[in-house]
């Protein structure tokens, strides 16, 4: 049974929490109320936060991989999600690879890639050797960088609902009958809003290359070495 990673559990639980912490921070410092969880409580209070964090993430992980296969949000794949084939003619890191994996990808799979030729990617090819190395169990290198793409991705989704959500509260907060200091805390809560959107661009957008060319680099370097160890015991 394949054992999650730590970065795995933070790509869910991370965002989840984050998400919870601004929830209570609207509900006791912009509306008064009391926090239906005391962060930093007892033990109970801090299995069940854990549990709704790790809870809530999923949800956020999962919502995030439905928005990239509708069409309306097309904005959001363009954001956070680069093709691989864009990554592998703008990646020099990477360029210098690709013929021959093209190649492996034809040759094992016997049948040709569609691309237009042999110097760029496609997400086939990124599936044919991310399921290669999971299959050879030498995955784990390029799954951490995974999960920090997953986390920030994740991260970013939530910022997306979090902006037009804080918005509408905080126009609420100037004709509803809230307190300057309340005014003051869900400008702030919005303002942080709004700077995390714009880090978390640039940020989610490196990840996804760094990921895509760490899963192409391990399999050019495992099929290379493997090929090296062939040619040595026919020798």
């Amino acid at each position: 049974m394949e054992k999650f990673s730590f970065y795995e559990i933070l790509s869910f639980l991370l965002p989840g929490f984050i998400l919870i912490g601004i929830i209570q921070l609207y509900e006791n410092y912009v509306f008064g109320h009391i926090p239906f969880l005391n962060m930093g409580g007892n033990f109970g209070e801090n299995v069940i936060l854990l549990c709704l964090s790790l809870f809530a993430g999923i949800i956020i992980h999962v919502f995030a991989n439905r928005l990239l296969k509708i069409k309306k949000f097309k904005w959001f794949e363009n954001i956070v999600y680069i093709s691989v084939k864009k990554i592998s003619i703008t990646n020099e890191a990477i360029q210098p690879i690709i013929p021959f994996l093209n190649k492996e990808y034809c040759r094992l799979k016997q049948h040709e890639i569609e691309q237009s030729n042999e110097y760029e990617a496609c997400e086939k090819l990124f599936d044919f050797a991310y399921y290669y190395l999971e299959a050879n169990d030498k995955i784990s290198a390029a799954k951490n960088f995974q999960s920090l793409y997953f986390w920030f991705r994740n991260m970013f989704t939530i910022s997306v609902f979090l902006i037009p959500g804080s918005l509408i509260i905080l126009s609420l907060t100037f004709f509803g009958t809230y307190i300057k200091g309340q005014i003051d805390t869900a400008i702030c809560i919005s303002v942080i809003n709004l700077v995390l959107f714009f880090i978390l661009i640039p940020n989610t957008r490196w990840l996804r290359e760094l990921m895509v060319k760490k899963v192409l680099w391990s399999y050019y370097v495992e099929r290379i070495h493997q090929n090296e160890n062939k040619s040595n015991n026919n020798q």
